[in-house]
Parts: C-alpha cells; structure tokens; sequence
C-alpha cells in the first residue's frame, strides 16, 4: 500500500479493515469485517432450516429439466424437428445422467465439508478469504500491544464470528446447495452433449451418409467427440451455453439494471441489507417465473431479444450462450415452450380457483388475513384428491398460483365492475404476491419498520436478534417439530423471540399460551407427530380439506378479527394474551363448527351468500355492510351467543376479577375527572 508512511497509517489500516471506512478518500469507503462476519453469520442462520436445501433441489431440478421439456413443447408446435429430436435426446441424457451427478454431489460435499468457505458460492452465498491478511490483523490486535481494549473486542467478535462462517455444523445448509448447483451444472452438460451429438448425427444423416442403428454404445462415441467441448481438463464447464443455463437454473445470473442499482442501493446501506439479503436469488426467480406467464414474458429483455434475432444477428444473443443457428433454434423452442406451458398452468390456476380449490395470501388487511389462518384457512396452498398441497416450493409457478389465487380473492371481495374501475389496487395485490416469495419477504417489513406499523417493530427487531444467533432457521423447525401449536403472543421483543425458539418452552416455568381454534377449541396446527415430521422435512406441506361451516365462514365476509380482543362486557384483553387464550378455548368447546356446518345447508343462507355476490359484481358494495346481510345476521348471533357463554364460563378467574376491577377503577377515575373540570369550568365562569 503506498498510503503507508509511518506506523500510524498501519493503525488506521489495521482498525478500518476492522470497523470499515477508506484509507484513500478518493476510493469508496469499504465494509469493515466485523458487519461482513456477521452479515453472514446471519445468512448462515437463515438458511440453517431442514427445508431450505430440500426446496433448493426441487426448485433446481424443476428448472433443469423443464428445460429440455419447454423445448419438445416449442419445437413440437413450430415443427422443428430437428430441434425436437435433439431436445427428446437432452432429455434422455439427463435422465441417464441422475446417478453421476450424486457420485458428483457426493464428491463436492464431502470437499466442501472438509475445507473452509472461501471456494463456497451458491445462490444465496458468495464468500471470499484473505487468511494472510486476517493473520495479520490477528498478531496487530492480540499481541502488538498498540490496539485499544475496546479495539481488541471488536476483533474478537469478529474472530469469532468467522470461525463460525467456516463451522460445518452452522454452514451445513450452504455447502449442501453448493454440492446441488455444481451437479445441476453437469447434469446440464451432459444434456448439452448428447445434444450436440444427436444434431451431427442428423447432420450426417442429412448429408447422404449411411448412419446406422443409434444405440447407446453408438451415441456414446459421438459425445466422446464434444466432451473437451463442455468441460476442460479440469472438470470446469467451458460452454457458454450450459455455463448461462446453469446460472439460470440455479438463479444466480449477475443482476443488471434497475436490479443491480436496488443491489448495490442496499449494499451501501448496511442497516438496510438484513431486508434484502438474497437480491440476486429473488430477481432470477422473478425472471424466470416471468418467462413462463403469458404477457409478462415480454417484459424480459431476453425474451424480446431471442424472439427477435435471427441466424444473421447472434452477436445481439451472445450474451445468452447462443453461438450457433442450432443454440438459437433451442432457444425460441424453449421459449414459445414455456409460453404454452405457462398458458396451460395459467388456465388450469384458474379453473382451480374458481371450483375452489385454490388459495392466495387471503385478504390485503394483515389483521384480518391473521384471523382467517386462526380460524383454518390455508394460504397459498391448492386442493389435490381431497388434500391441500402447498405450492410455495413449485418453482417457477407459484408465483403464477399465488397472484390468480390474489386476484380472485379481490374480485370476489370487491366485485367484477369495482375491480375494473379500480384497476390501480390491483398493483397491490401483485406486490403482496410477490413479497410472500421467502427471499422478499424482508421488503415488507423494511416498510412496515418505516411505516411505524404497530407492533410491528417489536417483531422485526426480535427477527433481526434471533436470525443473528446460529441455527435460526433450524431452531424454528425443530420448534415446530416437538411443540407445534401456534401461540398467543403480544408483540413485545422477548415473547417473539420466545415464539421463534419453541423447542425451548419446556424449560421455562410459564410457557407462551396457546392460540386456540375458536370453532372447535382445539389448538391450531394439532398435527400428529408423523403429520409434523412430514411437514419438518417437506417443502411441500399437506393439510387435509376443512368443512363446509369453515368454507361459509371465510366467503361470508364475516369480521373475526375482535372475537377475542374485548370481551362481551367491553374489558379490553389486548394486553393480556393468556386470558386471550383461555377466552379462545372457552369458546371452541361451544362446538361452533357443528352450527355453522348446519348453517351451511341452510337455502336461505346460500341465497344470501348470492345476494352479498350478485351485489358486489354489479358495484354496490360501497351501499351495503356485509353485516347487512341475512347469513352475517345469523353467523353474528352464533358467535354472540358462543361469546358471552364462553366469558361466563371463565369470568370467575382470579385474574378476570382482577381485570375488572382495574376496569372499575379506570371508569371510576374518568368520571371523577370529568367531575373535577365541570367544577373548575365552573369557577371560571
């Protein structure tokens, strides 16, 4: 470094490699390693979970071999031949290919597993390490003698932090996805291989030459010929067109654009990065989900220019590995295969919710979406033989599931002609679809923390700490796991962390309260130990079908969100969430599933529940309350009369009595106080 003149300018050095900032003013400042150690402690964290390598695989496979799949669609329908063989002959090879990609996987994790994470790169994790360097400042801080003690602290923490970022144990889940990627790659090669091999053969065929019967003996000897073509000595691929693949697959293609300014935006702000941790996961994903929803596809740039270019014009695809005719023939068979499957899957979305039996997020309103899932509803979930799946790890669909089970719900909410005219709101229907995506997730409360959402900064600020500790994401699971039942919890820092860190409740002397069901008094999520144990290791979740009481209860438009938050006798219970779960309980056991299964067969019930629609489709629903309707009226009365029974029932309570009389007390003081300015009002007069 030619800054350094003397041993000062060491110590400057030494301490800003360590908190951050710039020796040379004319060069950007630089994050120190004590905010990047920890930085990826806390991505270690978060994808500690048992399902997040387990939802990378399907993800990735997924994208792999829809592949060569979009590609017999496309070819299939424009009759490209040619390409269609090649692409059944890809096809082929990747499932040939499946057993040396785990000997592969096998290799590269145990490598990875007995090294450190400086050669680690995956979608989600990108380190590098100058262990040089860290020596350096090591012998600086603990043994030169001219770092402070508040110095020497923060290089411990750091230190610290780092050899936690090359612990197998706390990194398990990011060389697993690491192992994954490169065996997608060579999966990926090989399809490349065969295909090429596959179109000499046709080559030759075309050109007269007598071919003979192809078998797999035969076509191995063709791709012998193009194996130095995909990987070099090395075992490094070295086509462009498997490298781009790979990329796109495993979603890690360098961002550009507006998405590498919002990147690099948040990067600059470090307060900001625990929001947007996985910029590059996230905007690939979109991408690729763009690619196979009709009218969205023409909003990527790739798209536009693969459909426009032509043999004579491949330096305006180069970018994408299209070198040849044949790369580009590929590639508008893969995307006029992914439009015609994206159509399909958009069709059948549709029909599914309209027979209902698909779910979105549920209503725009936080509050009352939180009431439905207490009250059974499944979001994002679609219905398979009787059981609702999950669909959030079907990549690249559920994206196109989640914003037409949205979009419906709204419409249904608001009415046909409300949402025509209101098309604008519509915007945010998308937005909460696309926020509900796992690595997006962290936008929304970046506006909620903004925002000053009640309550809400509480649980973000709780989030923050515990993902900060290790294994977050598989303390969560594990919680899940052996104690599963959602709880009733305010929104203070302690009991959300407590709420994230279930496992841990069998040691404390008061557990977080239960929440319970408010129709049968059972508590949510009551899954047996096999049902959890499946639900732990799966990204795809399983939930049998609810009743009809359930189903009329969430189309009727009926508001749940204060049953439990006042009691009949107006004592507010927001602060108190075990009386909260004992007044939920209480009014389970008053069997209100049964009454509202039999209020489901009632005619006159379903005939209002056509009114209500018949109203909001014709644009009336600014004119009339849902409360104004016959089946609210009674869904009112039941639930009314469930409360104040079920308040009967625990009223006795010693800690109810003392809630009362602190109630007493507060009324009590108002009226002395409003006496007390009538008599100085007076005076004044």
């Amino acid at each position: 470094m030619n800054t350094v003149q003397q041993i000062e300018d060491f110590d400057s050095w030494a301490k800003k490699m360590i908190k951050g900032g710039g020796m040379d003013p004319r060069q950007p400042a630089r994050t120190g390693a004590l905010l990047t150690e920890l930085g990826k402690m806390y991505v270690h964290s978060i994808l500690s979970g048992v399902r997040t390598p387990i939802r990378a695989i399907m993800g990735t496979s997924t994208a792999t071999f829809m592949r060569p799949m979009s590609q017999v669609v496309g070819a299939t329908m424009s009759g490209d031949r040619a390409t269609q063989r090649a692409s059944l002959a890809s096809l082929n090879a990747m499932i040939q290919s499946i057993p040396e990609s785990f000997d592969l996987f096998k290799t590269r994790l145990n490598s990875y597993w007995s090294g450190d994470m400086s050669s680690v790169k995956t979608r989600f994790y990108d380190y590098a390490q100058d262990d040089a360097n860290w020596e350096l400042l090591r012998r600086y801080y603990e043994d030169s003698g001219r770092a402070s003690v508040g110095d020497r602290a923060l290089f411990a923490m750091a230190n610290m932090a780092r050899q936690a970022n090359n612990s197998n144990l706390l990194t398990y889940s990011t060389k697993l996805m690491a192992a994954t990627d490169d065996s997608f790659r060579y999966i990926l090669g090989r399809a490349r291989q065969r295909e090429l091999a596959m179109r000499r053969l046709m080559d030759l065929e075309s050109k007269g030459y007598d071919i003979p019967e192809i078998t797999p003996e035969f076509m191995q000897r063709y791709e012998l010929e193009f194996q130095s073509k995909i990987w070099d000595a090395n075992g490094n691929t070295i086509d462009e067109s498997v490298k781009y693949a790979g990329k796109e697959v495993s979603l890690t293609k360098e961002l550009t654009g507006f998405g590498k300014k919002l990147e690099d935006a948040f990067a600059s702000t470090p307060w900001t990065k625990p929001f947007f941790l996985f910029a590059r996961t996230g905007v690939n994903g979109l991408t690729l989900t763009a690619k196979h929803t009709p009218g969205f596809n023409f909003l990527v740039k790739e798209f536009n220019d693969i459909a426009r270019a032509t043999p004579q014009t491949l330096d305006t695809v180069a970018e994408y590995g299209i070198k040849t005719a044949d790369d580009l023939a590929n590639a508008k068979a893969l995307q006029n295969g992914r439009f015609a499957i994206g159509s399909s899957i958009t069709f059948m979305s549709i029909m599914a919710f309209m027979n209902g039996n698909l779910t979105g997020n549920g209503p725009v309103d936080r509050q009352k979406r939180q009431a439905w899932i207490d009250a059974g509803y499944r979001p994002r979930q679609i219905k398979l033989g009787g059981v609702w799946v999950g669909y959030d790890s079907i990549e690249p669909f559920n994206l196109i599931f989640s914003t037409i089970g949205d979009i419906g719900d709204y419409s249904l909410l608001m009415g046909d002609e409300w949402t025509e005219q209101q098309l604008q709101k519509v915007a945010l229907v998308m937005a909460q679809a696309i926020s509900s995506k796992s690595y997006f997730a962290g936008i929304q409360q970046m506006v909620d923390l903004v925002a000053g959402r009640p309550g809400q900064q509480s649980r973000i600020l709780a989030n923050i700490l515990n993902n900060q500790v290790p294994l977050a994401g598989l303390r969560n699971d594990l919680g899940k796991l052996f104690n599963p039942h959602m709880k009733e919890i305010n929104s203070g820092v302690i009991q959300s962390v407590r709420n994230r860190n279930l496992i841990s409740e069998y040691l404390s002397g008061e557990p977080l309260p239960t929440k319970y069901d408010l129709l049968n008094g059972k508590p949510i999520r009551d899954y047996d130990f096999l049902t959890r144990a499946y639900n732990t290791f799966s990204p795809v979740g399983l939930n049998l079908d609810y009743g009809p009481g359930r189903k009329l209860l969430f189309d009727s438009g009926y508001d749940l969100r204060m049953s439990t938050y006042m009691s009949p006798d107006g004592i507010d219970l927001s602060d108190h969430p075990r009386l909260r779960s004992m007044f939920q309980k209480a009014i389970g056991d008053q069997k209100l599933e049964a009454k509202l299964n039999t209020l489901a067969e009632n005619p006159k019930i379903l005939e209002s529940l056509d009114i209500m629609e018949q109203d909001r489709n014709a644009g009336n629903r600014g004119r009339y309350d849902s409360m104004d309707y016959y089946h609210n009226l009674q869904i009112d009365r039941i639930f009314q009369v469930a409360r104040r029974n079920a308040w009967a029932s625990i009223m006795n309570d010693p800690r109810i009595q003392e809630l009362k009389k602190e109630a007493l007390t507060r009324k009590q003081a108002k009226y002395r106080k409003k006496d007390q300015t009538r008599d100085i009002l007076s005076i004044y007069k």
